[in-house]
C-alpha cells in the first residue's frame, strides 16, 4: 500500500505529467514518486486510481515528511485540483539551485552535475494521454523523481557549507 510506505518515510520525490494541448485547464496524466529506495510510477488517468488518490493526502500533508520536488509551482495546483492533495513540508530543487546562484536551474543540469545522468528532455512536452506509454517515457518519467531526494541532499549540504564560510568571513569583519 502506497500510503503506508509514504508514511514510513522522512522524504519522497514527486513529479506530475500534465497534458494541456487543446484543452483549458489541462489534466495530470502520470504521477511519478520516489522515495529512497523505491520508485513508483501512478497512471492518474486510471479511473479506480484517480478517484482514490486522495488517499495520500495523508502523507503529501504530513508536516514530518519532506516532500522534494523540481520546479514545484505548476505541480502543486495540479496535485490540489486534480486529486485533492495538499502538500505541507516542501523543498523545491529549483529554487534551491537559484538560491545557491547555479549557473542553470534545470532539472538536467542539477542530474549532470551531481548524478553525472544526461537525460533526453524530449518528452517534456510528449502526449502523456497516450496508452501505453512506451519504455523511453517510462524511463524519463522514473528519472524525473529518482534522483531528486539524492539532489536534494547534496544541495543542502551546499547551502550548509555556504552558510558556514558566509558565518567565517561575517565573524572575521
Amino acid at each position: 500500500d502506497l500510503e503506508n510506505i509514504l508514511l514510513t518515510c522522512d522524504e519522497f520525490a514527486i513529479d506530475l505529467e500534465h497534458h494541456n494541448y487543446r484543452s483549458y485547464q489541462g489534466f495530470t496524466c502520470l504521477m511519478q514518486i520516489s522515495t529512497r529506495k523505491d520508485d513508483f510510477l501512478i497512471d492518474t488517468l486510471e479511473p479506480i486510481i484517480r478517484d482514490n488518490l486522495h488517499l495520500l493526502n495523508s502523507a503529501f500533508a504530513n508536516p514530518n515528511i519532506i516532500k522534494i520536488f523540481h520546479g514545484a509551482d505548476m505541480d502543486i495546483q495540479w496535485l490540489q485540483r486534480d486529486f485533492g492533495l495538499y502538500v505541507v513540508n516542501l523543498f523545491d530543487t529549483g529554487q534551491a539551485s537559484r538560491v545557491l546562484d547555479f549557473p542553470s536551474f534545470s532539472l538536467r543540469a542539477l542530474l549532470k552535475k551531481f548524478c553525472d545522468v544526461e537525460v533526453d528532455k524530449k518528452y517534456q512536452q510528449a502526449d502523456w494521454r497516450k496508452r501505453p506509454l512506451s519504455a523511453e517515457m517510462l524511463l524519463y518519467a522514473r528519472q524525473d523523481t529518482h534522483f531528486l531526494i539524492y539532489i536534494a541532499d547534496r544541495l543542502r549540504n551546499e547551502a550548509i557549507a555556504l552558510s558556514g564560510s558566509n558565518s567565517q568571513l561575517v565573524s572575521r569583519a
